[in-house]
């Protein structure tokens, strides 16, 4: 019996030792990795850089059914909610939390060109002579959001979920030039109807036309939730997708149009100017769910 309580003292004495050295010790939380030994989660100070991934899962899905049509996938940015925003990447400020930004910058300049009939004092009807309209269309549009996410989760099915501000900025002028002056001799030259497009012009004696039209600009600014799930199929390379609510306002101001005509009393070329909006302008204030199209995004963390 003396050595059985001899025994109890002792291990008594050990498990009470260990666990007062034991105290304060708090179990580091497991690192998924790969079979490598390569972390495949999101770690602090890395970059994500966010593309879609539906031409990749388009191509993968046509070499299994034998499609013909097996076109090479296109490198494309994510389709993002909000006017398309193109670029989209992260900053992990640690392992759950990341500022992130998206970007979109459209400049386009667009020429159409018309053959019309030169106006001339004395034509030659064997050898009638011509000319060209044009018309150079130049668009604007740029789109930038910053956010802060959060994520939560256990293995490689993460959830994201956070905010973002949105702000945008979107543009469009016309101007024309002829190739038939208007003058004394020609109060009305031969001119290009342009319509939407090219071919839905028409040459025309134009006493009066265009010469620049300026659409009214439009500015965007608005507040953004999301919610999404991103799920890793390798270290540091996950599919995902988000929806978000939009909280936003646009205000659309008012355009001007520029035409020119023959001024008989003056003899010479008037310009003016008039609001393309005799109504005004307008301010639109709505809320929006966005990415129902179901578009699947591929990030690389690195």
């Amino acid at each position: 019996m003396k050595k059985i309580s001899i025994i109890l003292i002792v291990t008594a004495s050990y498990l009470t030792t260990w666990a007062q050295e034991s105290v304060g010790v708090i179990a580091e939380p497991e690192v998924l990795k790969s079979k490598k030994g390569i972390p495949i989660l999101p770690e602090a100070k890395e970059w994500a850089l966010g593309i879609s991934a539906n031409p990749f899962l388009t191509y993968g899905g046509n070499i299994l059914n034998g499609n013909t049509f097996n076109n090479s996938p296109a490198f494309t940015y994510a389709n993002n909610p909000t006017n398309n925003i193109a670029v989209f990447g992260k900053y992990m400020v640690s392992a759950t939390t990341a500022y992130r930004v998206r970007f979109n910058a459209s400049i386009n300049t667009q020429v159409d060109k018309a053959v019309v009939a030169q106006n001339e004092i004395s034509p030659d009807p064997f050898f009638p002579a011509f000319t060209e309209d044009w018309r150079k269309t130049n668009t604007q549009t740029i789109v930038v959001a910053v956010g802060y996410e959060k994520r939560r989760g256990k293995g490689r099915v993460q959830g994201v979920y956070g905010a973002e501000l949105v702000f945008g900025y979107s543009g469009l002028k016309q101007v024309y030039q002829y190739g038939n002056s208007i003058s004394q001799d020609f109060n009305a030259p031969i001119t290009n109807n342009f319509g939407s497009n090219i071919l839905a012009g028409s040459p025309v004696a134009a006493s009066q036309r265009k010469v620049e039209e300026k659409f009214g600009t439009s500015i965007y600014g608005g507040v953004r939730g999301f919610l999404g799930v991103e799920y890793f199929i390798g270290p540091k390379i996950s599919l995902g997708a988000e929806f978000g609510y939009s909280i936003a306002v646009r205000d659309t101001g008012r355009g001007l149009i520029t035409s020119e005509r023959w001024n008989p009393i003056t003899n010479s070329v008037l310009q003016t100017k008039t609001d393309q909006n005799n109504n005004g302008y307008f301010t639109f204030l709505g809320t929006s769910l966005d990415n129902l199209n179901g578009s699947i995004n591929l990030l690389f963390y690195f």
